[in-house]
């Protein structure tokens, strides 16, 4: 048990750091969402209108107005669709951290209460990233690069805490490491 937990800090410690260097702007985020799933949006607020007002001009006559019955279909294609860019923005999500997208995409659709979401929301990895050295495309939770194996997460030698690249001192315990630098 005592072998396990450290392994888990130090797997949780990864994937943080790597989440605080991710610079993800919004803009990009719904970029990822295919183009097929935002037409099949705006088609779906077309036809729950178009059908809004067949309802109201066959139906026999009610008291409500037909802004009324257009409010409550449009209200109820926009939770639809929320849902629809939601769902196809995880699968686009999931493929491009390296997890599998399928899965994960049921998992967020079939489990009650949007438990799949936040659960899919809590474990994704973080982004793939570049390697300084050699470019390669490596995970965020490689502590050195497997092509060129260089150092992705510097350690302090003395108290094994991360450290910044250019660092001259460790921050945690003022080693000195003018030769930790130069590796």
């Amino acid at each position: 048990m005592n072998e396990q937990k450290p392994k888990i800090n130090e797997q949780v410690d990864a994937i943080r750091w790597r989440m605080r260097h991710e610079k993800l702007p919004w803009r990009d985020e719904i970029r990822i969402i295919p183009r097929w799933i935002w037409g099949t949006v705006i088609a779906l607020l077309g036809i729950s209108q178009i059908g809004a007002q067949i309802v109201h001009r066959y139906t026999p006559p009610r008291d409500e107005p037909l802004l009324a019955i257009m409010a409550v279909a449009a209200g109820l294609a926009l939770g639809v669709d929320f849902f629809l860019l939601l769902f196809g923005y995880v699968n686009r999500d999931a493929h491009r951290r390296g997890m599998n997208s399928t899965l994960w995409t049921l998992l967020a659709i079939f489990v009650p209460y949007l438990i799949g979401l936040i659960i899919y929301f809590l474990m994704r990895e973080p982004l793939p990233y570049g390697c300084p050295q050699c470019g390669a495309t490596v995970s965020a939770r490689f502590n050195f690069c497997p092509h060129c194996k260089y150092n992705l997460r510097p350690t302090c030698p003395k108290c094994a805490h991360v450290i910044q690249p250019g660092d001259a001192y460790c921050p945690y315990c003022a080693y000195e490491l003018k030769e930790v630098a130069a590796t």
